[in-house]
């Protein structure tokens, strides 16, 4: 079958043309992919962050004061327990008989008193025999209080409200003056103590707003307050003591969870860049702006920072600048950059 010249004539153009785009080159887009943030002045706000282990508003500690065999142990750990109970009861023998033997001495000097009074009423003794068993009685009498408040030091009753902690006696337990009995924890509101540098103390003031997460509570954050500041800087550590009360309504926080702290210390103006857009080259700290479609590495100095967002200076570096904020790391200076959303 023949075909006809019009036909081969169509067929030769279409693979003449097919021939030729094969060899065109295809034009690649080099361009190093960038995202950008236009600069403006704004304000960050400042804080100094430590961590510490949350205690109690108020942890007393409670020790024996008097030895012997505990006979009562009224509470346990984990109770609320009010201000006045009686927590633990110890059985002296050696203070319940000084105060049997006082108080006979008592009587006796008080009895021998009574009847000198009777007679120095009738003038049948001296006033110096009628002093004698007056101060005879009276030394009987503050030696019977000695004995009696020595004998109510066996009974431990707690000072505050609170909950009991640290309880570790069971009953017929032998104690000795001054072991560690209970700790009572009032749980109403917690606190947070933590060391500050001097170059920070200033800037921080009793009724400073401290926001503390709690790592117990899956970084729960909580609004806390400072309640007091240490005028003078410890001698070990050369920092000052600064304590943060914690409210606590629901009773969530327990003493011992570990916390975190940032505490409001002010706030800075200015050209604020976030942290992750400062690359490290050498030894400088520089910061990439685009220009005509190219980078710009730019030297930067940080006046401030906390933990996201730090505050700037650097020549080049003004407000309606568009800083690299994703893809600096790879960037270097003079390369074609393609900025995205």
């Amino acid at each position: 079958m023949k075909l006809s010249k019009k036909y081969i004539t169509i067929m030769m153009t279409l693979l003449l043309f097919s021939i030729a785009c094969g060899n065109k080159k295809v034009v690649e887009d080099n361009s190093r992919v960038v995202k950008v943030q236009v600069l403006e002045n704004n304000t960050m706000s400042l804080g100094y962050t430590a961590s510490g282990t949350v205690k109690g508003i108020e942890e007393v500690p409670y020790v024996a004061t008097a030895s012997g065999e505990v006979v009562v142990v009224n509470a346990k750990n984990g109770e609320f327990v009010n201000a006045g109970k009686v927590i633990i009861s110890i059985d002296n023998q050696s203070s319940r008989s000084s105060v049997l033997s006082a108080s006979a001495s008592y009587n006796e000097a008080r009895i021998n008193f009574e009847k000198y009074s009777q007679l120095y009423s009738k003038r049948l003794v001296t006033e110096t025999e009628y002093l004698s068993a007056k101060t005879a009685m009276d030394s009987a009498r503050a030696n019977l209080d000695l004995a009696n408040d020595n004998n109510s030091k066996s009974v431990i009753k707690t000072n505050i409200s609170g909950t009991i902690a640290n309880l570790k006696l069971e009953k017929h337990q032998h104690v000795s003056t001054e072991e560690a009995l209970f700790t009572v924890v009032n749980e109403s509101e917690m606190k947070l103590e933590v060391g500050v540098s001097p170059k920070i103390i200033e800037k921080i003031k009793v009724g400073t707003e401290a926001k503390v997460k709690i790592d117990e509570l899956n970084g729960e954050e909580i609004s806390g307050t400072v309640y007091e500041v240490a005028s003078t800087a410890s001698s070990s550590t050369r920092q000052f003591i600064v304590k943060i009360k914690i409210p606590n309504p629901d009773k969530k926080l327990r003493s011992g969870m570990y916390g975190t702290v940032s505490i409001n210390t002010g706030q800075e103006d200015g050209i604020i860049i976030p942290k992750k857009a400062i690359v490290i080259r050498g030894v400088q700290q520089i910061v990439y702006v685009v220009k005509n479609g190219k980078s710009v590495a730019i030297p930067i100095k940080i006046s401030n920072q906390n933990d996201t967002y730090a505050a700037v200076t650097g020549e080049g570096l003004n407000v309606g600048s568009e800083l690299v904020i994703d893809g600096q790391n790879v960037l270097q200076a003079d390369e074609k950059v393609r900025k995205v959303q």
